[in-house]
C-alpha cells in the first residue's frame, strides 16, 4: 500500500505555531446572576441541570442542559443566570496563533452542542486522579471540540499565519516589554514603517487594529499577573506603566466589566480554586 504524505509546509505550519495554553480549570456550582467578560476562552461542560440555568448572548438566552458543552470566545461578553443545580466544569485557556493573539478572539459568538459522551468524558477529568491521565482527556476533549468549531466557521488560517509572522519583531517586543506607556507610533517604529502604512497593513493583515489588539494583550498580561502573584494594586499599575493604580482599574474595568481586585478575587489561582474535586466558588 502506497504511502500518503499529508503533512504539507501550511500544515507542519500551523501545527508547530499552534499553543494550547491552558490557565486554570474549574469544578463545582457557581450559582447566581452576573455578566462576564474575560480575556481567555472558556470551555464549559454542563455536567448536571434542570435545564432553568442560562447564558444570554446579545439579548439570546441560551438554556443549559445536562450533556452539553459551550465555548465562549475570549474578550466576548456573556450574562449569567446559573441557579444550585448546575454543576459544570470549565476550562480557561487561550489558543494561540502567536504570542499574545488568540486564533478564537475573530469569533463574536457563542458556540454550544449537545454531546452527552463528550460531557461523560470531561467528568473524567475531575475525577482522575492521575495527573498525566487528567491531562491527557483534557486535551483530548478540547481539541475534539476546537476542530469542530474552527471546521464550522472556516477561519482564513493562512492569512492568519502570514499576516502574524510579517509582525513577529512586533509580537516579540510585546511579549518582553508590553506596557501602557507604549502606543501605536513605537508600533510602527518598531516595524519601520510609518504609522499611517503600519495601521493599514496591520488592519489588513490581522483584522485588528493595533491599539485594540494591543490593549487585549496588556489587558490579559495584567490578568495574569492578578491571578498569578501576590502583588498589590498599586504595584500591578507602577509594574505595567500606569500613571496610578486609578488609571490602571479604569482600563481593567473598561475592558474586562470588573475591578483588578474582583477579577482577582473571583479568578485568582488559590488551591480552593483548582482540580480535582474540592473546589469552592466564591459566593455572588
Amino acid at each position: 500500500m502506497a504511502m500518503i504524505q499529508l503533512g504539507g509546509p501550511p500544515q507542519i505550519s500551523f501545527c508547530n505555531q499552534l499553543m494550547l495554553r491552558f490557565l486554570r480549570s474549574c469544578y463545582g456550582f457557581n450559582p447566581g446572576r452576573w455578566k462576564s467578560c474575560l480575556p481567555f476562552n472558556r470551555l464549559i461542560f454542563i455536567l448536571e441541570s434542570d435545564g432553568e440555568s442560562s447564558f444570554s448572548d446579545r439579548g439570546k438566552s441560551l438554556f443549559l442542559k445536562s450533556g452539553m458543552w459551550i465555548l465562549v470566545p475570549a474578550f466576548h461578553e456573556i450574562t449569567h443566570e446559573q441557579n444550585s443545580s448546575m454543576l459544570h466544569l470549565s476550562f480557561h485557556f487561550n489558543l494561540e496563533l502567536y504570542h499574545g493573539f488568540d486564533l478564537l478572539s475573530h469569533l463574536d459568538s457563542l458556540f454550544s452542542e449537545a454531546d452527552p459522551e463528550l460531557c461523560s468524558l470531561a467528568r473524567g477529568v475531575a475525577e482522575e486522579e492521575d495527573r498525566l491521565c487528567a491531562a491527557g482527556k483534557q486535551l483530548e476533549v478540547c481539541w475534539r471540540v476546537l476542530a469542530g468549531v474552527l471546521n464550522r466557521v472556516r477561519l482564513p488560517e493562512e492569512e492568519l499565519l502570514a499576516g502574524q509572522l510579517r509582525y513577529r519583531p512586533l509580537f516579540d517586543y510585546l511579549a518582553e516589554h508590553c506596557h501602557a506607556g507604549i502606543d501605536v507610533d513605537e508600533m510602527a517604529r518598531i516595524m519601520r514603517m510609518n504609522k499611517e502604512t503600519f495601521i493599514k497593513k496591520f488592519v489588513y493583515d490581522t483584522g485588528f487594529p493595533p491599539k485594540k489588539l494591543f490593549n487585549r494583550i496588556l489587558v490579559e498580561k495584567a490578568s495574569r499577573i492578578l491571578c498569578g502573584s501576590e502583588k498589590t494594586i498599586r504595584e500591578i499599575a507602577a509594574e505595567l506603566h500606569f500613571c496610578n493604580e486609578f488609571y490602571f482599574s479604569r482600563f481593567f474595568r473598561k475592558h474586562l466589566g470588573m475591578t483588578p481586585s474582583a477579577f482577582r478575587k473571583l479568578y485568582g489561582l488559590h488551591p480552593e480554586k483548582c482540580l480535582p474535586r474540592n473546589i469552592a466558588f466564591p459566593a455572588k
